[in-house]
């Protein structure tokens, strides 16, 4: 194991650990990947240190606010290659979807019993956050979670940032130590022996009444068109939000789609990530979230390609967007954006519990917000916003694509905020409207970068503005006029017309 790995380790409780237990316990409930998994890594540095084999419990929970056959179906989709994946690294691993008979901790409270201690992931907001909570509260053993969400260890920083350029320097200061703390990209050794015989899985199994999920079942519910919807129907979820169409769950989908951005988009990034006709983005949000695919993975493939080498940092551009890295104009604006911009997030919501609640602005956006809140305003339900029944062509065409497809385009995701609280009763509601359609829909909400991206149309981030306005006061404007003259946005508009 790499030993600065203990960086990203945090003590969930201080129940004994089991000295007489017979494995060690992973409960995957984020980063669910076998590649490039800190807690992974320790879990099975604890197995061998402690001469015992290691369990891996892939849970997808079904009792949080807003599963729904779209979010279950990539998680379930990603669940099938980790079968493949544990078994040819010879590894023990259950995948499990929880019922509505078996609590919010499904199979962790059985399986904990005999375990020495329990690993799980380290996620700082949503549902795996207080499963972790509650877990740590109610089982018998000691827990620890491991933070492999990204770059940086979330406990590296002593406060919440304000802003991107602060926080840039923070990065600046401190990448060349955080490379230490990274993951292996293989977890176990070749030679290990963490395997979970057979007959102790079958007395598992009969004494818990444990079953894993069939693999029959699972296979169809990862399926489009009506075998998944009629596997899915035997769980009780959301049903009337269907499976994304064009994004399927698994680190296989989501390695050729990195392979293809780094080929012929990485290139234009700097200049096209915006354009809505061909954006040069990498499309990856969604695996991110999900933990399928390693945001530490994808800079390494960066920085090798590149042949970067820390001796070639500029160190006068600290902080500065571009420079600092002495690389590829390109380059560095998409790792500004997956290092600087989406551990922003984790960084506010490590520190900040109410990081998704409107109180958790700054005080000069709340003032100008209330200052405002009283100004006429075309305003629509929330019935009228969901179904994209507005005036604004494009607004409604981004709606659709939402919940048709699961993702927004990066440049109208920003114009659709700021509508949503151009149209909305108050800025309170807008903030909740905007949780609630983009947590419900999207593939890459109920996420830390997702919840910047909302509070980032509410002034976090961001500075005042003027000149002021009506409705924003000093909150950054945008304008669907301005949008049109920006970009080409026939395709798009005929793309998601109705």
């Amino acid at each position: 194991m790499n030993p600065r790995l203990i960086d990203r380790v945090r003590s969930c409780n201080q129940k004994p650990v089991n000295t007489e237990g017979k494995y060690i316990l992973y409960w995957m409930i984020s980063n669910r990947r076998f590649n490039s998994n800190a807690a992974l890594e320790y879990a099975a540095h604890l197995a061998e240190q402690h001469g015992v084999p290691l369990l891996v419990l892939e849970e997808i929970s079904t009792s949080h606010q807003y599963a729904n056959d779209r979010i279950c179906t990539f998680m379930i989709q990603g669940m099938l290659e980790n079968i493949r994946i544990f078994k040819d690294n010879n590894i023990r691993y259950v995948p499990w979807v929880e019922t509505p008979l078996s609590g919010h901790t499904g199979k962790l409270h059985d399986l904990s019993k005999e375990a020495v201690m329990i690993v799980t992931d380290d996620f700082p907001t949503y549902f795996p956050s207080k499963a972790v909570r509650h877990a740590s509260r109610s089982i018998a053993r000691n827990m620890v979670a491991v933070d492999s969400n990204g770059v940086f260890p979330m406990s590296w920083t002593e406060r919440a940032y304000p802003t991107a350029h602060g926080f840039r320097r923070f990065v600046h200061q401190n990448f060349v130590e955080c490379m230490e703390t990274w993951p292996q990209f293989n977890p176990v050794s070749k030679d290990h022996s963490l395997w979970l015989d057979d007959e102790l899985y079958s007395s598992l199994s009969e004494r818990w009444e444990f079953n894993v999920t069939p693999f029959e079942w699972l296979w169809r519910a990862g399926e489009p068109g009506s075998s998944g919807r009629d596997a899915l129907s035997t769980i009780d979820i959301d049903h009337s939000v269907p499976p994304a169409p064009h994004a399927r769950g698994g680190r296989s989908t989501s390695v050729r789609m990195l392979q293809e951005f780094l080929s012929n988009r990485l290139y234009r990034y700097a200049d096209d990530r915006n354009q809505v006709k061909s954006p040069a983005t990498s499309g990856l949000s969604p695996w991110f979230h999900f933990g399928h695919l390693s945001t530490v993975e994808v800079i390494q493939q960066i920085l090798v390609t590149n042949n970067w080498d820390p001796e070639t940092i500029q160190m006068p551009r600290k902080g500065s967007r571009e420079g600092w890295w002495n690389l590829d104009r390109a380059v560095e604006s998409f790792l500004d954006q997956i290092i600087t911009w989406r551990e922003l997030g984790f960084n506010n919501a490590y520190h900040i519990p109410e990081h998704n609640q409107y109180e958790s602005l700054p005080d000069w956006a709340k003032t100008t917000l209330m200052e405002h809140a009283s100004d006429e305003r075309v305003q629509y339900t929330l019935k009228q916003i969901k179904e994209a029944d507005t005036h604004d062509e494009i607004w409604n065409a981004a709606q659709r694509q939402l919940v048709r497809d699961g993702i927004i385009h990066n440049y109208l995701r920003m114009l659709w905020g700021k509508r949503i609280l151009e149209w909305s009763p108050s800025p309170q509601i807008a903030a909740e409207w905007m949780i609630e359609l983009n947590d419900c829909y999207a593939l890459d909400g109920r996420d830390p970068n997702s919840y910047t991206g909302i509070f980032w149309v509410l002034g976090r981030h961001d500075r005042a503005w003027g000149p002021e306005r009506a409705i924003f006061g000093k909150i950054r404007y945008m304008s669907s006029a301005n949008t049109r003259r920006k970009f080409d946005l026939k395709p798009y508009l005929q793309e998601y017309r109705y």
